[in-house]
């Protein structure tokens, strides 16, 4: 269980709303920070594009996961949408939470090739690589035992992985980058606010 909590921290009126927004825009990379660092259980190999036979566009996802303990390699993708609709998706607790990433019914989306990656990781290709993609793995802001273990067994995931824990563990190993990426974000929203009194 992680020390800090989502929950707790963003849930909270318009404070909310302004910080979920702010801190959607850098997300992505803590992830790749926790990938750097060798106590993860991953590391991440970049973005991957997944492409069908004969295709000369694909849809591209968020990471490629490799696996520190075994090498197999995963597509994936974070959903971190910590306010959206009053905060439903914020923590991650059953599976029908994912339904609204689908799309339409007839719509391509890089998240319904995603899911068809977790089922059958054959039917694409990644980056024109010779990957051997063993599935995938959802990164979400807040997770439960329990919803983790519901999705990853509706939607044959290889693991779901909680943001949250991963800002947990950054500050529990002390990392460095994390610490200069969130005091170099600081410092540039400071700069924004003094701009906007004027103090240029």
């Amino acid at each position: 269980m992680a020390a800090i909590s989502f929950e707790k921290f963003f849930k909270d009126s318009e404070r909310g709303k302004f910080l979920s927004r702010l801190f959607g825009i850098f997300s992505e990379e803590i992830v790749r920070i926790w990938c750097g660092d060798t106590r993860s259980r991953y590391e991440d190999l970049g973005r991957p594009t997944l492409k069908k036979n004969g295709e000369k566009r694909g849809r591209t996802l968020d990471f490629t996961f490799k696996s520190r303990k075994d090498g197999s390699i995963y597509v994936g993708e974070l959903k971190c949408e910590l306010e959206y609709q009053n905060y439903r998706y914020l923590t991650l607790k059953e599976p029908s939470q994912l339904e609204h990433h689908k799309g339409k019914a007839n719509e391509d989306t890089g998240f319904k090739r995603f899911l068809d990656m977790a089922r059958d990781p054959k039917q694409y290709t990644v980056n024109g690589k010779n990957y051997t993609v063993s599935g995938a793995v959802l990164v979400w802001g807040s997770v439960t035992d329990e919803g983790g273990e519901a999705v990853m067994k509706e939607y044959g995931l290889a693991d779901v992985l909680s943001l949250q824990e991963i800002v947990d563990d950054l500050v529990k190993w002390n990392n460095r980058k994390y610490y200069e990426l969130v005091e170099e974000r600081a410092k540039w929203c400071q700069e924004l606010f003094e701009f906007l009194k004027g103090n240029t």
